[in-house]
This record gives C-alpha cells, sequence and structure tokens, in this order.
C-alpha cells in the first residue's frame, strides 16, 4: 500500500515551494509516457529526519503506523500532508481513516489524483487533480479517453462542493494542442472558481518540453475563460534534486 512517507518542499502546483509530509501509495491503473513510478521498487520506506533523505524500512505499515510516521516528521514550517502515489484513492477507505486522525491533530489534508474515481472522493482541504491528455498516453481509444475526462472533472466538481481548495493541473508536452487545454479551461471555468497550473513536462529522452511562446500562448488562450487562475509551474523538486 504505502511506498514511502517523507518530509520535503512541494515541487509543483499552486502550493509549490511549501513544506510537506508526503504519503505516497503504490500502484496506478493508468499508464503515462512521462511517469516514473514503476521505476520504484521499494514499498514501506520511511525518512528517518525530515528533509535528509535517509530511510528505514518497516516490516508493515498501517493506519496507526502511518500515523506515527508523520508525526515523527511534522516540523514548525509544516503545510499540509500530501496523499501521493500513484494513484491514493486506490486506498480511499484507509486513506481516509489516516485523514481524520490526522484532521483531529491538526494537519491539513492534500490530495494528489488523477481523477479517476470520483465516487471514492470525500473532502480534504486541498485537492490537486492531474487532467490527463490523449498524448500522455502511447496509446488510448477516443472514447476512453472522453470516459477518464469526464471522471476527472467529476472529480473536480465534487471536491468543488465539498468546499475543498480543488485546481487542477495539466503536464503540457512539445506537440500539445492548444484547444485541447483551453477546452479544459472552458470547462473547469463552468464548475467554478478553480485555478489551473499549466505544467511543462520534464524532459526525458524523446519526450520534450515545449517552447516559451507556446506556455505563453497556451495560457493566454486558458485566460479567456479563467482570467488570472492560470498560473506556470515546473517540476521544481527535480531541479532541486530533492525527493
Amino acid at each position: 500500500m504505502i511506498k514511502e512517507i517523507f518530509s520535503s518542499i512541494m515541487g509543483e502546483g499552486k502550493y509549490i515551494g511549501r513544506r510537506f509530509i508526503f504519503v505516497r501509495f503504490a500502484g496506478c491503473p493508468l499508464k503515462c509516457i512521462y511517469c516514473d513510478e514503476e521505476s520504484k521498487s521499494y514499498l514501506n520506506r520511511v525518512e528517518k529526519i525530515p528533509g535528509s533523505g535517509e530511510f528505514e524500512t518497516l516490516k508493515n505499515m498501517d493506519v496507526e503506523d502511518v500515523v506515527n510516521a508523520v508525526d515523527k516528521l511534522r516540523t514548525p514550517d509544516l503545510f499540509a500532508v500530501s496523499f501521493t502515489g500513484g494513484e491514493p484513492l486506490l486506498y480511499s477507505k484507509k486513506i481516509k481513516e489516516i485523514a481524520e486522525i490526522l484532521k483531529d491533530k491538526g494537519y491539513r489534508t492534500f490530495l494528489e489524483s488523477n481523477g479517476l474515481f470520483p465516487e471514492k472522493v470525500f473532502y480534504f482541504d486541498i485537492a490537486s487533480i492531474d487532467i490527463k491528455l490523449k498524448e500522455h498516453f502511447e496509446f488510448i481509444k477516443d472514447n476512453e479517453y472522453k470516459k477518464l475526462y469526464k471522471k476527472e472533472l467529476e472529480t473536480i466538481k465534487k471536491l468543488y462542493n465539498l468546499n475543498s481548495d480543488v485546481y487542477a493541473k495539466v503536464v503540457i508536452m512539445e506537440n500539445t494542442d492548444i484547444e485541447d487545454v483551453k477546452r479544459i479551461a472552458k470547462d473547469l471555468s463552468d464548475i467554478g472558481d478553480i485555478t489551473l497550473c499549466i505544467q511543462p513536462v520534464t524532459p526525458n529522452g524523446d519526450i520534450k518540453s515545449p517552447s516559451q511562446r507556446k506556455l505563453f500562448e497556451i495560457m493566454e488562450a486558458c485566460g479567456e475563460y479563467l482570467k488570472d487562475n492560470v498560473m506556470l509551474t515546473i517540476q521544481m523538486h527535480k531541479y532541486l534534486g530533492m525527493l
């Protein structure tokens, strides 16, 4: 269930630069071409000292173990606890147990999800939903992509109606169609006051990031619907060599 728990800086999205504790869950049903999670084969590892990058591996990690690990990594500058992955909502029942305990202890809860499971969503203080584009997959049928996109929007709408501070993030590649991202902006504006984070893909092999001009053009196009609720974020943690 748990890959790792550690303290670091949020490297992307609306709260980039804030101190988080990350509870990373294993597994995801999507196979995005830029994802690097499958290369991490370890399980149940917990950082020993906040920000040290030194880990110990536990035999088991149940709800109590997760809460204890979070407590040990808490620092005065902590902003929130992120449930991330993989896809954390594969374990929604366990996360709900953990989140309720953490809320009672005064922690903010943060969800990072691909939005595939709107039926499993419950209240988080903050939520980041990663909207996928067709080019994020080596192969996906049109009807499958439409179903995925519909679920992502349903997840965002449900979180918005629960009064979570929900925002969307979309990874932009070299050949991303501006009109595809503009459509996402329109659909988000129909839901409510939601920020869209434009994130150029981190280059890797044949995967290339877009030009600066294209990023400006995409932001301007999205601004037609979202006004200034559009922001550009990079994967800062990768550039800084952080977890």
